[in-house]
C-alpha cells in the first residue's frame, strides 16, 4: 500500500470514529428529548388537576365575582396548558426515519455493485458505511430538531398559561378589593 493509499485509509478511519460519536449523540438527543417531554406531560397534568381542583372552591367563595370571570379564567387556563399537553405529546412520537437498508439490500448493494472494486478495499467499505451513517443521522437531527421547535412551543404555552393564572389572581384581588 503506497503513501497516498495509507494517507486516505487513515482519514477515513478518523471520519467513521468521528461518524460513530455524532451518530450516538444524536440517538442519545434523541432519547433525552423524548424524556423531557414525558416529564413535561406529566407536569401539566398536574397543572391541570390543580386547576379543576383548585376552580371549583374559588368559584364557591368567589363573593361578589362574577361566574363568567371564573368561566373565562379556567378557560383560557386549560386551553393554554392543553395546547402545551398536546405539543409535548407530539413531540414524543416516532416518526418513520431513515435506517439502514436490510442485510440482503447491503449484500447485493456491495456484490452486485459496479464499484465492486473499491468496495474490495478497506478504504471504499468506510466510504460506504460513512455515506450510510451519514444518510441515517441527518434524517435523525432534522427529526430532533423538530422535537426541539415542539418542546419551546410547548413550554411557551405552559408559561402563558402560568401567566394566565397571576392575570387571572390580580383581576379577581382588584375587583375583589378595589370596589
Amino acid at each position: 500500500m503506497d503513501k497516498g493509499a495509507k494517507q486516505a485509509l487513515s482519514q477515513y478511519k478518523y471520519i467513521k470514529r468521528l461518524a460513530d460519536v455524532i451518530s450516538e449523540a444524536e440517538s442519545k438527543k434523541e432519547s433525552d428529548l423524548i424524556q423531557q417531554s414525558n416529564q413535561m406531560q406529566t407536569a401539566f397534568s398536574f397543572i391541570t388537576g390543580a386547576v379543576f381542583m383548585a376552580a371549583p372552591i374559588c368559584i364557591e367563595y368567589r363573593g361578589n365575582l362574577p361566574l363568567e370571570f371564573f368561566m373565562v379564567s379556567v378557560s383560557a387556563i386549560t386551553i393554554c396548558i392543553l395546547v402545551s399537553l398536546v405539543l409535548a405529546s407530539v413531540a414524543q412520537w416516532r416518526w418513520k426515519t431513515e435506517t439502514f437498508p436490510d442485510i440482503d439490500v447491503l449484500k447485493d448493494a456491495v456484490l452486485d455493485s459496479e464499484d465492486w472494486e473499491v468496495l474490495s478495499t478497506e478504504q471504499g467499505q468506510l466510504a460506504q458505511e460513512v455515506d450510510l451513517m451519514a444518510r441515517i443521522q441527518k434524517e435523525k437531527a432534522r427529526l430532533n430538531d423538530r422535537r426541539v421547535k415542539l418542546i419551546m412551543a410547548s413550554m411557551i404555552f405552559f408559561w402563558m398559561s402560568i401567566g394566565c393564572v397571576v392575570v387571572s389572581f390580580v383581576i379577581a384581588v382588584i375587583m375583589q378589593f378595589g370596589r
